[in-house]
């Protein structure tokens, strides 16, 4: 038996110079170190696009030696400005995964007012304080669990932030019950952030006729959430209408929704996410699991991306681990 063709697929967010965009200090990669990636990426891979990935599986179509998929997440504004005109020039293909109410209601998402509320505190450590009163005052009202078991769950490192950042993001984003979570968000961003949200949701995101240069352009444009939520964190039905509103965003833009490619926000899935996609024509969809991606039959529903930090920004840099193994 032929074992299954390997690919690499590479998630990035903001790209921007730094200081540039829209609120200081928001975690990006850096356009120069974009630009050294690139040349890195042409040097020892050969770009795809997402939709080769899927005529791998669906016509036994043979990739190039080394195939690489770059994907863009959220529909950010610089991605028009720094990304788009350097993948043109380079002839270098991508995805690009808008998320629906941001691009169409023009809806500032809570990833983003949590990323601006990270960037613009001046003291993490009374930040975390700050919201633990928040959250002790709501236990005491049967709102929710106490700060500790909280703490017991979420006060740890990830691949690329310390405890008090996974804290603070993994309550705001979805551990705190929505009637406690959501007053919380959008207090913190009005106190520390002060910046309207229509105003900076245009700022910060890409409109409908961005994106439909970039398709004219031959790139590819997916599906990213409707509203940017962790699937798990709904039910059934709760998970439908939020693949079904993201789904809005290929009807803006003209595409197929016959054959899609979809990416889980925050790269979160259970089985009903994938069934759901499944039933609604999807042909591959993206995680954040850091891995190289085996196209098989069965797996193309939850293909694993690396992070961009993953990759040297120097064109003359050594293979780096990641890509020693896709060798």
């Amino acid at each position: 038996m032929t074992p299954p063709q390997v690919a690499t697929v590479v998630m990035y967010h903001l790209v921007q110079p730094p200081d540039a965009g829209p609120v200081a200090g928001l975690k990006s990669v850096d356009v120069a170190a974009f630009r050294g990636q690139v040349a890195y990426i042409r040097r020892h891979y050969t770009p795809v696009s997402s939709i080769d990935l899927v005529a791998a599986i669906d016509a036994g179509s043979p990739l190039p030696p080394r195939p690489i998929v770059l994907t863009f997440d959220d529909g950010y504004r610089c991605h028009r400005d720094h990304v788009f005109p350097l993948l043109q020039a380079e002839r270098v293909p991508a995805t690009f995964f808008p998320v629906a109410s941001a691009l169409i209601e023009r809806r500032l998402l809570d990833v983003n007012k949590i990323q601006c509320v990270l960037a613009s505190v001046d003291d993490l450590d009374r930040l975390v304080r700050e919201i633990d009163a928040e959250v002790e005052a709501a236990s005491r009202n049967g709102d929710c669990l106490p700060p500790s078991t909280y703490r017991a769950t979420w006060w740890r490192a990830s691949r690329w932030d310390p405890p008090a950042v996974v804290y603070v993001k993994r309550l705001l984003q979805h551990a705190l019950p929505d009637a406690v979570r959501v007053p919380l968000v959008d207090d913190l961003f009005r106190t520390i952030v002060s910046i309207d949200e229509r105003r900076l949701a245009d700022d910060l995101y890409m409109d409908v006729d961005d994106l439909h240069a970039m398709k004219a352009a031959g790139m590819t444009i997916g599906a990213h959430g409707d509203r940017h939520v962790r699937l798990p964190t709904l039910p059934e039905d709760g998970q439908a209408r939020e693949i079904d509103g993201a789904l809005r965003v290929l009807d803006a833009v003209g595409a197929s929704r016959e054959a899609f490619v979809y990416c889980y926000a925050n790269g979160e899935h259970d089985e009903t996410s994938v069934d759901l996609l499944r039933a609604r024509g999807c042909r591959a969809a993206f995680t954040t699991r850091p891995d190289l991606a085996r196209l098989a039959a069965g797996e193309m529903l939850t293909l694993p991306r690396l992070d961009a930090n993953d990759f040297p920004s120097d064109a003359n840099a050594p293979p780096s681990e990641w890509t020693r193994r896709a060798f």
